[in-house]
C-alpha cells in the first residue's frame, strides 16, 4: 500500500470530460485519461493493475502498456486504492470519497462522499472483507466494521506531538466539547498507510508524523524522528527493513528503535517506495527523481521529462509509474 503527495500540484491539466450512462449511475469518461494526472497505481491481481487520479479517473491494464478507463460515478480526484483480492477493492479521494467494487474494478459504487467537508482522503487499507480504515488530510480517519456499508469518523489524539497532547489533556478537563473541536482542528495530515506485516501497520503524515498500530488502527504509537517535515511514504520491505521518505529528499531507515537518516543527494521530495527485492529499494518523487538504495549505497537518476512520479510498482517485469503526466514505464539502466 502506498499518500499521495499533492504538494506539487501546481500543474493544471484540463481535460474535457463527458457523461455516459453506467450501471452505477452517471459516470464520466475522458479520451486522454491515461495521460492525465494519476496519483496511485496498485495491483488487483497478478494479472491486472489499476491507476487512479484526477476527475475520477480509474484505469486498468493487464500488460502495463494498454489501458482501459472504467466508468466511475464521480468526478472527484481519486488519490488511493486498495484491493483485498482480485474482486473486492476500494478507492478513496477528494470530498472524503470512498468507492467500492465487487467485480475487480469493472463497476464502482459510492460508499461515502462528503463534498461539504472539502477534505481529501489519501489512503485506505482493509484488514479483511469487513474491517478497514481510511485516512486523509486534517486528521481525517474513518473506520468500517461492515465492509464499508457505514463509515465512522475517529479522532486520534495519540498522533499528535507531546506538547499538543499535554495542551489537549488540560483542555479536556475543562471543556469536553471544546476539546473535541480543538482536536479535530489541529490533527496533522495523514498521508500514507503501509501494508500489514506481522499484524503491524505503519502511518506517515505531516509534521514528522510516523506511527504504528498493532491492533488494526484502534490505537497508535507515535515514533520519534529527528525531522519535522512531511512524510509521504512508509513501507516494510521484504527484507524486514522499515523505510520512510518525504519532503526535500528526506529518507530514513528504522533500526534498533531509532530512525536513521539516509543521504539521498537531492532536495526533490519522494512520494513513494517500491520494493525491488534483490535489486534493492526504489524511491520515486518530484522532478522525475528516482533513487535506488541497495546494501547501504544510493544511486540517483532522473526521467527524461522530469515529470513528478507519484507512485510506482513492479508488474510483469516492468516498473510502471503513475505520474503527473499519466502512465510511464521507468527505465533504471
Amino acid at each position: 500500500m502506498k499518500t499521495r503527495n499533492v504538494s506539487f500540484l501546481a500543474v493544471c491539466i484540463c481535460i474535457l470530460c463527458f457523461p455516459v450512462a453506467g450501471q452505477t449511475g452517471i459516470a464520466y469518461m475522458a479520451p486522454l485519461a491515461k495521460d492525465s494526472l494519476l496519483l496511485d497505481i496498485e495491483p488487483v491481481s497478478s494479472e491486472k493493475i489499476i491507476a487512479v487520479g484526477e476527475r475520477g479517473h480509474i484505469l486498468e491494464s493487464t500488460n502495463g502498456l494498454d489501458w482501459q478507463q472504467q466508468a466511475v460515478p464521480t468526478t472527484a480526484t481519486l488519490t488511493g486504492a486498495f484491493f483485498l483480492d482480485s474482486h473486492l477493492g476500494w478507492v478513496v479521494g477528494h470530498d472524503a470519497t470512498i468507492l467500492v467494487t465487487h467485480d475487480g474494478g469493472q463497476n464502482w459504487v459510492i460508499q461515502q462522499q462528503f463534498p461539504e467537508l472539502e477534505k481529501p482522503l489519501m489512503d485506505i487499507h482493509f484488514f479483511d472483507a469487513q474491517h478497514g480504515i481510511a485516512i486523509g488530510a486534517y486528521g481525517l480517519f474513518y473506520r468500517t466494521e461492515n465492509g464499508g456499508e457505514s463509515w465512522n469518523r475517529e479522532l486520534h489524539a495519540e498522533l499528535l506531538g507531546e506538547d499538543d497532547r499535554a495542551y489537549l489533556d488540560d483542555l479536556k478537563a475543562e471543556d469536553e466539547q471544546l476539546y473535541t473541536q480543538e482536536l479535530s482542528s489541529i490533527l496533522p495530515h495523514l498521508n500514507r498507510l503501509s501494508s500489514v506485516v506481522d499484524g503491524r501497520i505503519y502511518m506517515a503524515g505531516e509534521a514528522g508524523l510516523l506511527a504504528y498500530s498493532d491492533d488494526r488502527g484502534q490505537n497508535w504509537q507515535r515514533m520519534d524522528v529527528d525531522y519535522y517535515g512531511s512524510f509521504f511514504a512508509v513501507q516494510q520491505q521484504s527484507s524486514g527493513k522499515v523505510l520512510t521518505a518525504g519532503l526535500r529528499g528526506n529518507i530514513f531507515r528504522f533500526s534498533d528503535d531509532h530512525w536513521l537518516p539516509i543521504d539521498s543527494h537531492t532536495t526533490s521530495s519522494f512520494n513513494s517506495i517500491v520494493d525491488l527485492a534483490e535489486r534493492g529499494t526504489l524511491f520515486v518523487g518530484n522532478n522525475g527523481r528516482m533513487l535506488i538504495l541497495k546494501a547501504g549505497k544510493t544511486e540517483l537518476s532522473r526521467t527524461a521529462d522530469g515529470k513528478a512520479i507519484v507512485d510506482a510498482l513492479v508488474f510483469k517485469g516492468q516498473i510502471i509509474a503513475a505520474t503527473e503526466a499519466g502512465i510511464k514505464l521507468l527505465d533504471l539502466k
